[in-house]
């Protein structure tokens, strides 16, 4: 039995009402349930004022095998920006939009520097997905090419120093696998087409519902979010080659990543998204998992 956990980005108090709504107490320094274990689906850094805290209960819960994490795009982009290139420079730049990103996070280890690199340490060790027995979790897509990847070439489905380094060059497989993993799959928008995303900006690209079978979609329909769309064009042949279909028939998969607006809900019978932008005033989501092949709205449970 588990709970898999959406997005915490820094937000520590929501974290703790969540647990305790979910029947997990702290003992020993951490939390832990009589008979489930969480699942968070990563991205636990940036965006919030209380990354520190946010970590430090999740590190603690996986040491004492009370909870499992991956990796989120955000741990993946945090890592990249202080890993130093075998040129010069980062694997990610030290920009203005990066240093604003990466701001809350470095603001709450600004007095902690030993701690910083003991989690910095444990985020490279994070696997990029997981699978059990009944179920998987990934933080944005599965593909079934980019998973046999990472089995055949990543121990424990973890970076390696290699394949770190490798992900951060245009073009590579790595970067490839990376992406599709950690950021999921996004459509063109398109010179003829305006998106306006939920923050009010417009954006070149649409995140997708890469798992949806391909047709003769309108982009509005296979778009993951809160977007503005015009005109609704219909996706072209091109486009539909972009999606990865996830039969109903295959494990149940949760996936955070895509902040979405709406009540917390059930994508298609055994996908479900457990990021409902809790940094943005939204809610904090998880998904109570039982072993069920087809899952239930009614099993989400939120703050």
């Amino acid at each position: 039995m588990y709970d898999i956990i959406g997005d915490v980005h820094g937000n520590t108090e929501a974290l703790k009402k969540l647990l305790q709504k979910l029947g997990y107490s702290k003992k020993s320094g951490y939390y832990s349930h009589p008979v489930r274990k969480a699942v968070f689906t990563g991205d636990f850094v940036n965006r919030g004022g209380k990354v520190r805290q946010t970590l430090k209960i999740v590190k603690r819960m996986t040491e004492n095998r009370t909870a499992f994490a991956i990796m989120g795009n955000h741990e993946y982009n945090l890592i990249c920006y202080h890993t130093k290139s075998t040129g010069r420079g980062y694997l990610r730049r030290h920009n203005s939009a990066s240093r604003t990103l990466f701001s809350p996070t470095h603001k709450a280890f600004s007095s902690y520097r030993q701690e910083w690199e003991e989690y910095l340490d444990w985020m490279k060790q994070l696997p990029l997905f997981l699978e059990f027995e009944h179920f998987r979790v990934v933080h944005a897509c599965w593909d079934k090419r980019v998973i046999k990847f990472v089995r055949r070439n990543l121990p424990g489905n973890r970076m390696t120093e290699s394949f770190l380094h490798n992900s951060a060059r245009e073009g590579t497989i790595e970067q490839n696998v990376a992406e599709v993993l950690l950021s999921g799959v996004e459509i063109p928008a398109g010179r003829l087409t305006t998106v306006i995303n939920q923050a009010g900006k417009p954006v070149e690209s649409v995140r997708i519902k890469w798992w949806m079978e391909p047709g003769k979609y309108r982009l509005g329909k296979v778009a993951l979010g809160d977007y503005q769309i015009r005109p609704n064009r219909f996706i072209s042949g091109k486009e539909e080659k972009a999606f990865i279909p996830y039969h109903e028939n295959r494990r149940p998969l949760f996936i955070g990543h895509y902040c979405l607006r709406e009540e917390p809900g059930i994508q298609s019978p055994n996908i479900c998204c457990v990021d409902y932008c809790c940094y943005r005033k939204g809610r904090l989501a998880a998904y109570r998992f039982d072993g069920e092949l087809s899952l239930r709205t009614e099993k989400l449970v939120a703050v």
